[in-house]
């Protein structure tokens, strides 16, 4: 589990690593906040087909092997960068490894998530989901300031240079040697219906529906605030580091409740945070009123996304657990794309606070998907085998109490 940990931290600095870096790079070479919108959202738009293919992938050949390709997909967009820069004469070159980057993404994150259900026993599911989940956000807490630093010590190359080094790094170590699973579980859920080899249930659609309204103001800010706190003379680094310090630090104490609490509580009160620091980005960006909004944000991801990854877990098996990931995956990537390719065309017409108006809205509409959602509403956490056992019973239409 440690070491999967390690590695999951380490690969995803071939996404983290270009989180700000990229955005203040074309900006710096003159690209216009539209441009900069499109091509930061192209990885995240690439990441829905390639999070729905893997976790298929993942369903037939195991979390380890698709982790890899991940990598692999990772140090190919980073040594394109390194060869091509981001000027205009570079934009078909930054396209190919943003969808490199997030296809790698797609594949990396689920394909690392799936592993972790089987090398701890269930009662500590939640924890352990919380623990790989702080190693990715650790990423987002380290790679944007260093990145950023190098960025501006040696330039674009720099960061690929490091980002390479920390891929390589996290193959090495978990292709050296097999991950043990602690206990091997038999389900008691009925099989996924499948189509393509893509599993689905529908007891997913309320968890997915959530990530996807709650991360559209992700792909807003990380579209057009690097360049707007750079301009007011604010430090968009610190905003990123306080945000995932926070996810970091509330990951372990969420999963903690999301093993022992209703999960409506914490992803309202999640919510509710997350609201609160979008809020503080209306203003004119300052370096105090960045590090108090990534604090907020950060806090009320860790409080969100605990509980939907562990409702996940319960509502599949082994058997199709790399789907479920790989739609969590998919929404997220969705909800980016959404917030930065699909707001390109109305940042110049609207302005950027219109955007955060619209996703506060998007807010409201998770906190009433959670609410109208009876499973995450009033089930209290039971072991494994019992929520497996009353999934049975739901899909074949018996009541289930809470």
């Amino acid at each position: 589990m440690l070491r999967l940990s390690i590695a999951l931290f380490l690969v995803q600095a071939g996404f983290h690593g270009f989180t700000a870096s990229i955005p203040l790079a074309l900006s710096r070479v003159g690209r216009p906040d539209a441009e900069i919108g499109a091509l930061v959202g192209v990885a995240a738009l690439i990441q829905i087909p390639a999070a729905l293919a893997g976790g298929a992938l993942i369903d037939r050949f195991g979390g380890i092997r698709l982790f890899l390709l991940g990598g692999v997909c990772y140090l190919a967009a980073t040594a394109i960068l390194f060869v091509s820069g981001v000027d205009e004469r570079a934009t078909l070159a930054v396209i190919a490894a943003r969808l490199l980057q997030g296809t790698g993404f797609g594949l990396a994150l689920p394909a690392g998530l799936s592993v972790v259900p089987r090398l701890v026993p269930a009662a500590r599911r939640g924890v352990a989901l919380a623990t790989a989940g702080a190693a990715h956000n650790l990423t987002l807490v380290v790679l944007p300031p260093l990145s950023i630093a190098i960025l501006d010590l040696f330039g674009l190359p720099g960061v690929t240079v490091m980002v390479g080094l920390l891929v390589v790094g996290a193959l090495v170590l978990v292709g050296a040697r097999r991950l043990k699973p602690a206990t091997e579980t038999e389900s008691h859920l009925q099989p996924a219906k499948r189509r393509f080899g893509f599993a689905y249930r529908s007891s997913w659609f309320a968890p997915l529906a959530v990530t996807l309204l709650f991360v559209v103001h992700w792909g807003v800010v990380i579209a057009y605030l690097p360049q707007r706190a750079e301009a007011a003379g604010a430090n968009i680094g610190l905003f990123f580091a306080a945000d995932g310090l926070l996810v970091l630090l509330a990951r372990v104490p969420a999963g903690w409740l999301a093993d022992r609490i209703r999960p409506a509580w914490p992803v309202l009160a999640g919510i509710a945070l997350t609201a609160m620091g979008v809020v503080l980005l209306f203003p004119t960006p300052s370096t105090e009123l960045l590090v108090a909004s990534g604090t907020l944000t950060g806090i009320g991801a860790a409080l969100i996304v605990q509980p939907l990854v562990l409702a996940l877990t319960q509502r599949s098996s082994d058997a199709d657990r790399g789907s479920a990931f790989a739609l969590f995956s998919a929404c997220f990537a969705g909800a980016i794309a959404l917030g930065t390719i699909g707001t390109a065309p109305f940042i110049e017409a609207l302005g950027f606070e219109a955007l955060l108006a619209i996703t506060l809205v998007a807010l409201l509409l998770s906190a009433l998907v959670v609410l109208a959602d009876r499973e995450l509403r009033e089930r209290k956490p039971r072991p494994a085998e019992l929520v497996d056992a009353g999934e049975l019973a739901q899909e074949a239409g018996t009541p289930i109490g809470p």
